[in-house]
């Protein structure tokens, strides 16, 4: 199977910079509401909240290009970090579940993000991998799955209801025989 290389789509950073802005006038109300009553107390307020906030507008573009997924043959890995630089390695065989979801800002961007998780996560919602910003997240989705299928050696189970439910069956009236004696 051939690597894929993933990165965000460019729209990642627009999705960051809304979610910014929506912080900033938030953040900002209070502000205006200061700046009426006392003006250095309202541009003292307004500084101390724009200075982050212009920072964050400079780390944007860092982090995202600092941002790569890779699908190998064996694992799933994760590279980000603008100083602390993280490589996440997951293993196929540990891989439990391999989630999709978009929020309403990535809905209007047309992307989303996928998890990748493992049993050992240390809670329901933490993920070790989480995929940003990757419009086709149904295709990633599903090549993520099925190499996972490929690597435990499981392929993809054509099921017949009706045989299933009759070995089910099956193995209910064999346990009932062996309780009854």
């Amino acid at each position: 199977m051939d690597d894929i290389v993933l990165t965000p789509e460019p729209e990642q950073k627009s999705y960051w910079r809304l979610i910014l802005a929506i912080i900033f006038v938030i953040l900002v109300i209070p502000g205006v509401i200061i700046l009426a009553f006392s003006i250095i107390g309202g541009v003292i307020y307004i500084v101390s909240v724009l200075a982050p906030l212009l920072f964050v507008l400079y780390w944007i573009p860092l982090y995202y290009s600092s941002m790569k997924f890779s699908i190998t043959g064996e694992h799933v890995v994760m590279e980000k970090g603008v100083w602390w630089k993280t490589e996440s390695t997951i293993p196929f065989e540990m891989i439990t579940n391999v989630d999709k979801t978009q929020d309403p800002f990535e809905r209007y961007y047309k992307m989303g993000k996928i998890h990748v998780q493992t049993a050992g996560a240390g809670g329901v919602a933490t993920a070790e991998a989480v995929i940003q910003g990757i419009k086709n997240r149904d295709e990633v989705r599903e090549e993520i799955k099925s190499r996972v299928r490929v690597k435990k050696g499981k392929p993809m189970p054509i099921v017949d209801e009706t045989e299933l439910l009759s070995r089910i069956l099956d193995e209910i009236k064999g346990l009932r025989k062996d309780l009854n004696g």
